[in-house]
């Protein structure tokens, strides 16, 4: 039976990490950590504590339960109750995942707890200031309000607190009453505040007072007015817990430990959560060694936290053991870095190259990456390149990343450089849903130098929110357990045969995907399948320039003369495909033939299309403005893509979808506008089209476009241009032994029925395409 009093059994069972409530101390108090939601204090062992303690300790460390063994219970303490509830321990052992979903359920965050209570003491009186742009007296006061938790600040030693000048206001004694009284008079314990609240508290008030105007509204309330600074790397997305605590405890898994020095960097450190939890799991390993800190980030409140916090864990638990040097910059990237970083930790700032507001930090991303980009990086990519090269020999890079450094052509040259460098420990893909303010598709990386013939353990995640925070605590429940493997439905751990597991990128894929792609890579080397490339050309469709001009409803068309109808045809977007069907939803003005442009002049315009001329004339000017446009041929389309002159049969597929998204237009009367047309490279006949639209329409194909295409924000849609379809293996109908199959036969005549309306016929295709194309699978 488990050991509910040994902490391993808590750990192997939930994932959950560990700290010591005061890590000076050897009491079996434990916050075990998850990262935020789920948390809870546990002591393995009754020590007479009062219930008003377990409340202040639990409240204080921003949980909802303290968790108390005693005898053969479990007493659960939750600061919401009046009374603990009282469960047996072995109801516990034997159902240890319900149990935990009783504690969630008990979990859940709140107005009241110390988190938004503090700073909803801090709203009150940061309109004490009058700064808009550079709000740091706000933060300093609310520092000031803290350590009134500890001494009188009447006669604060700002030394000791790592502070500078603080002008504290009059009334500012109120708000020092409201925080010492805490909650429900449950009082707040300042060590656990700033060891295991501060993150996510200061996180929260550096957005209060960097995206909001700390001034007066009309009526003497706080103003909502949003402030928004593209120029702050750390204030943009905001690490989680739960990923910067897992990334720190992998990062460290690499390091020795032994070592009488380490030394830790943050090239863009924000509030210094990486730091923090850096020296707060060293501790915890019982690391006795010098550490030396350096962090650099361009917003002042960030860098005058980091001193705070710092400082904080210098004088209360690592004394002469630690030097930091936390430092104000403009650009990370221009500084001087050092070669001999045994740990960096960041999550850098992830500004697209059109957001670099300035020439500078252009040429420094430029720079940083040298030869190893063709085309506008984004500024993480020179982080993490840069980061790469000032390791020390055997050092350890743990970071966040946006997910197009794995997977874009335009990165090849720098991932390539990068594995030659660093031995890969840990990709992890994430999704979409890990920053709270933006829905940008991140990716963990934890690496180190020199580079090793090991292959990386792989992490992925559906695309689906609250999925990546299980996925990171079974990765720690896996390393606790020693096991290899985790394969879920919604997320995958595993460790490759060979890495990069597709050609040229380091795209994360689950494990069913992984087997199916060694099974399916092995019928392309026997040419049992060829890649989508080898069949057809993938082309976009036209570029109007002014769809809300040059696209007009189907009621509008058919208001139109049957002469002026002749200059429109069907438009294919990504509403016109259902199922494998095209609906005529809308037309696109396109008065061109197989020789070109129909009507050459503005005069032939107004004669032969006098009701569209008479819609668009106004607009003249702006439609002249276009690239390449000008009074003479202003009414031409952007790109009107001279194959599509030609009304010819076509495969079409809308820009981004799934099997649901491609239709054959078996007459070639519509235009591709928000699509791509697929092109065969050898002549076809009209079953080889139905063959395709089959293949392409099956929940199968989606399983292909979810290992080789791109999936996009949310997870239900993929990329099906060109670049990301291209190495996609399918049968080849140029093959004899194909088209003489009776799988040829029977996926044509599901094909025609897929074109008439049955979608029915899906399953079929299917079991077809396993059984005789894609056996094993």
């Amino acid at each position: 039976m488990n050991n509910l009093s040994d902490i391993l059994t808590w750990k192997q069972n939930l994932g959950l990490l560990p700290i010591h409530l005061k890590p000076e101390s050897d009491s079996p108090n434990y916050v075990m950590l998850n990262g935020g939601y789920g948390d809870f204090c546990l002591q393995t062992l009754k020590d007479g504590s009062s219930i008003e303690d377990y409340y202040s300790k639990s409240w204080s460390s921003n949980t909802k339960n303290f968790l108390v063994l005693e005898n053969e219970n479990l007493n659960i303490y939750n600061w919401l109750k009046d009374k603990p509830e009282v469960v047996p321990q072995k109801l516990i052992t034997d159902n240890f995942n319900k149990f935990y979903n009783y504690l969630l359920s008990k979990s859940y965050k709140s107005s009241r707890d110390v988190v938004p209570h503090i700073i909803d003491i801090f709203r009150q009186f940061r309109n004490l200031t009058f700064e808009k742009t550079n709000p740091t007296e706000a933060l300093n006061l609310l520092f000031v309000l803290l350590t009134s938790l500890e001494e009188d600040v009447s006669n604060l030693d700002t030394n000791k607190w790592n502070l500078g000048e603080v002008n504290i206001p009059s009334g500012f004694d109120y708000y020092i009453e409201q925080i010492k009284r805490g909650f429900s008079n449950i009082k707040p314990e300042l060590d656990l505040i700033i060891r295991h609240s501060a993150g996510v508290l200061f996180q929260e008030a550096q957005k209060e007072v960097l995206f909001f105007n700390p001034q007066k509204d009309l009526f003497g309330g706080i103003s909502n007015e949003l402030k928004t600074k593209n120029n702050l790397y750390s204030s943009i997305h905001y690490t989680p817990p739960y990923l910067s605590r897992t990334i720190v405890e992998n990062s460290l898994r690499y390091l020795n430990l032994n070592s009488d020095r380490l030394k830790i960097f943050d090239p863009a450190c924000g509030s210094s959560e990486f730091l923090i939890e850096a020296l707060k799991q060293l501790k915890e390993l019982n690391y006795d060694g010098n550490i030396q800190i350096i962090g650099w980030d361009s917003s002042e409140t960030a860098v005058n936290t980091s001193n705070f916090l710092l400082e904080y864990e210098k004088r209360t638990i690592w004394k002469d053991k630690l030097d930091f040097n936390i430092k104000l910059v403009e650009d990370s990237l221009t500084e001087q870095w050092e070669d001999d970083y045994n740990l960096i930790l960041m999550n850098p700032p992830f500004i697209s190259w059109e957001l670099l507001n300035n020439k500078e930090s252009r040429e420094a991303v430029r720079e940083t990456l040298g030869n190893t980009f063709i085309g506008k990086p984004n500024q993480a990519s020179a982080f993490f390149y840069k980061s790469i090269n000032h390791l020390a020999e055997n050092g350890t890079i743990g970071c966040v990343t946006p997910s197009s450094l794995l997977t874009l052509d335009s990165y090849k040259k720098l991932r390539d450089k990068a594995n030659e460098i660093i031995s890969i420990k840990l990709l992890g893909k994430l999704g979409n849903f890990v920053f709270e303010d933006a829905l940008t598709d991140v990716s963990l990386i934890i690496g180190q130098k020199p580079k090793t013939n090991i292959t990386p353990t792989i992490l992925w995640t559906k695309n689906e929110k609250g999925i990546a925070q299980n996925a990171l605590r079974d990765l720690r429940k896996m390393l606790y357990s020693n096991e290899f493997t985790i394969d879920k439905g919604d997320y995958s751990i595993f460790q490759p045969i060979t890495f990069p597991i597709l050609k040229e990128n380091w795209k994360p894929i689950s494990l069913e995907n992984n087997n199916l792609l060694k099974t399916i890579e092995r019928f392309v080397f026997e040419k049992k399948l060829v890649r989508t490339e080898e069949v057809f050309t993938v082309k976009q469709g036209i570029r109007t320039g002014n769809n809300n001009l040059f696209k007009i409803t189907q009621s509008e068309f058919n208001e139109l003369s049957e002469t002026e109808k002749k200059y429109f045809r069907p438009s294919v977007d990504n509403e016109t495909i259902k199922n494998g069907r095209l609906i005529i939803t809308n037309y696109v003005w396109y008065p061109y033939d197989n020789d070109g442009i129909i009507i050459e002049t503005e005069e032939s315009f107004s004669h032969n299309a006098p009701v569209f001329y008479s819609k668009v004339i106004s607009q003249k000017e702006i439609l002249s403005n276009r690239a390449r446009k000008d009074n003479s041929n202003w009414w031409h389309l952007s790109e009107h893509r001279a194959w599509l002159r030609k009304m010819s049969p076509r495969l079409i597929s809308s820009e981004f979808g799934r099997s649901d998204s491609f239709a054959f237009d078996k007459d070639g009367i519509f235009v591709v506008e928000r699509g791509n047309a697929w092109i065969p490279k050898k002549e076809f006949n009209q079953k080889d089209y139905y063959f395709y639209l089959a293949i392409f329409s099956s929940s199968f194909f989606n399983k292909l476009l979810s290992i080789y295409s791109k999936q996009l924000a949310g997870g239900k849609w993929y990329v099906l241009g060109k670049k990301h379809t291209k190495d996609i293996p399918i049968p080849n109908v140029h093959s004899s032994e194909v088209r003489n199959s009776f799988a040829y036969n029977k996926l044509v005549e599901i094909g025609v029925e897929l074109s008439e309306g049955n979608n029915y016929v899906k399953s079929i295709s299917d079991e077809v395409l396993i059984k005789y194309f894609y056996p094993n699978s």
